[in-house]
């Protein structure tokens, strides 16, 4: 066994600037495309809500093209000030509203729908919401839709990324089959052709009064989570927004000598009937973490083996239609695939992966799942982020939550549990593989701190599942993960 530390990876920003934090990175050097003809100078927003939602909410978008100070925290790389997004800010790009990219919807709609059922009720307010959307469209053809949730459906919705809370990660391989407002809305918008994003009351300062959080109700033993401060979710809220409306905020960087890679991240998700089927799931991103959404076929489990697994030609299928759709997108063929998934993979899995990647130079097939395995460090401090025990060629144990000296502390609200890194097959050394995943935990256009748990494959691969399960199978589907996030 051998002990070591990852250091922390650099990201890439304006003018190819490089830093380890996000937030420092965008307000020192601006995002990675600016100057860039296709980088979004101005962003046309929708916006959806009651009248006192879409009041607040506009008014907190004002407030946001200033300076948003920091919460006086001492831990000040931890909880910078959000220096505001304008045209002359680190974004270079500024948000465009007005009256008529404006839809509010009355309370007796609100009310008349929460009286129902759980499911009619959150297909009565989809379709509401969905409505409100196509006339946005038709008259002022938004970039991006803001969607201000109503309190009285906040029970409807799954507690999300986009409640814009302290960190609470679930594990990537849940089969969720409860029916919510924020999937199924997410599902229906495709039609729209333009990316939304949900937003709760406490995001843009109205006080919520609603119960104890769904994570809370199903689980008591946790503690209930903390809204982040105001210039955190400004940080947050407006790089999505400029990730959704076609920006490129930062990358990974890369060297001449490093080979075009494909990360492919590969789910399950049960379909909405619960039955024995689970529908794979694809994702693709380059360094640039540019994703392409693909979806696999139906797979079945068995008595023996509850844990579904891809057929052979299934797996074959699955990686071709992932490096036909990197072709498309990046006019070239990878040189490399690296495919993760937190379940183990079988023989005909590997099979058939192995030998649609026989025609690539190099190609990595690992599971990443969270471990027990602990390590301890002396002082009240979990491990720093990025360390890394390697236990075999095969098997490794990388901390990508930790303290982080940048930070000044462990940012997390619980012990933090690593990653166990296993090689199926591959040849290229553990360590640099669990580099790249540390590198691939940054990759997250949701939340601008910069220790997420998991890679962006592994993240985006259990959110679409959430949200593929309410299209049909058959049906087109948008291929950017900007309108799953």
């Amino acid at each position: 066994m051998k002990i070591s530390l990852i250091s922390e990876p650099e990201l890439v920003f304006g003018k190819d600037q490089p830093h380890i934090d996000i937030r420092f990175g965008l307000a020192n050097y601006g995002p990675h495309d600016v100057g860039d003809d296709k980088a979004p100078e101005k962003i046309r927003i929708g916006i959806i809500g009651m009248t006192p939602s879409v009041t607040g909410l506009t008014e907190w978008l004002h407030r946001c093209q200033g300076e948003i100070p920091a919460s006086g925290s001492r831990l000040e790389n931890l909880f910078p000030s959000f220096p505001g997004f304008r045209a002359d800010g680190c974004f270079h790009s500024r948000l465009v509203f007005d009256p008529s990219q404006i839809r509010t919807i009355s309370a007796r709609q609100v009310e008349d729908i929460s009286q129902h059922s759980q499911g009619v009720a959150v297909a009565d307010a989809v379709e509401l919401l969905f409505g409100e959307m196509l006339e946005l469209k038709a008259k002022s053809q938004p970039d991006v839709v803001l969607c201000a949730i109503p309190e009285a459906f906040l029970h409807l919705d799954e507690e999300d990324d986009e409640d814009l809370v302290a960190e609470v990660e679930p594990e990537p391989q849940e089969f969720e089959t409860r029916i919510d407002l924020r999937s199924y809305l997410k599902a229906r918008s495709m039609q729209l052709g333009v990316p939304i994003q949900l937003l709760r009351p406490e995001t843009y300062g109205e006080k919520s009064r609603r119960g104890p959080s769904r994570s809370k109700r199903k689980r008591f033993a946790e503690p209930e989570r903390v809204l982040q401060d105001e210039a955190t979710r400004a940080w947050n809220l407006h790089t999505a927004l400029y990730y959704k409306a076609g920006g490129r905020p930062w990358r990974i960087p890369t060297f001449k000598t490093d080979l075009l890679t494909c990360f492919v991240g590969v789910s399950f998700y049960r379909s909405l009937e619960e039955n024995a089927l689970q529908t794979s799931v694809a994702q693709i991103y380059n360094e640039r973490g540019e994703g392409i959404i693909v979806r696999g076929q139906t797979v079945r489990t068995t008595k023996n083996d509850p844990i579904p697994h891809l057929s052979r030609d299934q797996s074959g299928q699955l990686l071709r239609d992932a490096l036909t759709r990197f072709e498309d997108e990046h006019h070239t063929k990878p040189a490399r695939v690296v495919l993760h998934k937190t379940s183990k993979y079988s023989t005909d899995e590997l099979a058939g992966f192995s030998e649609t990647a026989a025609s690539l130079f190099s190609a990595d097939f690992l599971t990443i799942d969270k471990t027990f395995i602990r390590l301890f460090r002396h002082g009240g401090y979990p491990p720093l982020r990025g360390t890394y025990l390697e236990l075999d060629n095969d098997r490794g144990v990388l901390y990508s939550r930790g303290s982080v000296p940048f930070f000044g502390t462990y940012p997390g609200l619980y012990v933090p549990r690593p990653l166990l890194i296993r090689r199926a097959r591959g040849e290229t050394p553990l360590k640099a593989l669990a580099a790249e995943v540390l590198s691939l935990t940054k990759l997250n256009w949701n939340n601008t701190q910069f220790d997420g748990s998991w890679p962006i494959t592994l993240r985006v691969a259990r959110e679409v599942g959430k949200i593929l399960k309410y299209v049909p199978e058959g049906s087109p589907i948008q291929s950017r993960y900007a309108f799953y996030m």
